[in-house]
């Protein structure tokens, strides 16, 4: 029977070539030579991924839910998907069925990402190229950590959050679970930004975010419903 290096859990297209480039270069080896499947929940087509990806870079194999057993042949497990509500729904559907606990995933950095010695990463996390983790700060599980951002010091993330490109907390912040901050946003030092809320691109933060709130612009300040 086939052994993997990785095991996905749910798929996306975009975010495929995004997870093997950073699974080939934790593990000091090429895209082309790592061994993928995807366990899926819902119909997936692998069609218009074989048609963007590079020539030598291998689809995974799809498995149906329904139809996989984890098991030591899996190689490293990790979401499939990078983006909430997707994620935490995925793991959902996975833990039920399957019986999965958070423990069983792995956790993959990026070798250009600096991460402080005292910092923990939690299981299911994606660090991508050149993001930061700093002094003594703890990161959830299934958290991704995206390109040129920077998690400042004694930072506490709670699980399923979202670091978007170019975007940086400062020091002693605490961020909820299923929050997404934005591509460059910027939060000011001993922030708290509630459970479920999302920071607008570029914005910057410089008091708390309630949960389940949209904050944007300079200062940012929640989105009007109206």
């Amino acid at each position: 029977m086939e052994t993997y290096d990785l095991t996905l859990l749910g798929f996306s297209p975009h975010a495929y070539p995004m997870v093997l480039e950073v699974a080939a270069a934790a593990w000091g080896r090429q895209p082309a030579a790592l061994r993928v499947q995807v366990i899926h929940n819902l119909a997936i087509d692998l069609a218009p991924l074989k048609e963007s990806m590079p020539a030598e870079w291998p689809a995974p194999d799809a498995v149906a839910m329904a139809d996989w057993a984890p098991s030591e042949r899996d190689g490293a497990l990790m979401p499939g998907v990078l983006r909430e509500p997707a994620v935490s729904a995925v793991w959902s559907a996975f833990a039920e069925a399957k019986s999965l606990q958070l423990p069983q995933l792995s956790t993959l950095i990026h070798p250009t990402a600096s991460v402080a010695p005292s910092a923990t990463i939690g299981p299911g996390t994606w660090v991508q190229p050149n993001a930061t983790i700093g002094t003594m700060s703890r990161i959830g599980a299934c958290c991704h950590i995206n390109r040129n951002a920077s998690v400042g010091h004694h930072n506490t993330w709670g699980h399923f959050s979202r670091l978007n490109p170019g975007a940086h907390t400062a020091g002693f912040c605490q961020v909820g679970q299923r929050v997404t901050i934005g591509l460059g946003a910027v939060v000011r030092e001993s922030i708290q930004i509630g459970d479920g809320a999302m920071v607008g691109a570029g914005s910057v933060v410089v008091k708390d975010v309630a949960t389940e709130t949209m904050v944007v612009g300079i200062p940012a300040k929640p989105l009007s419903r109206s």
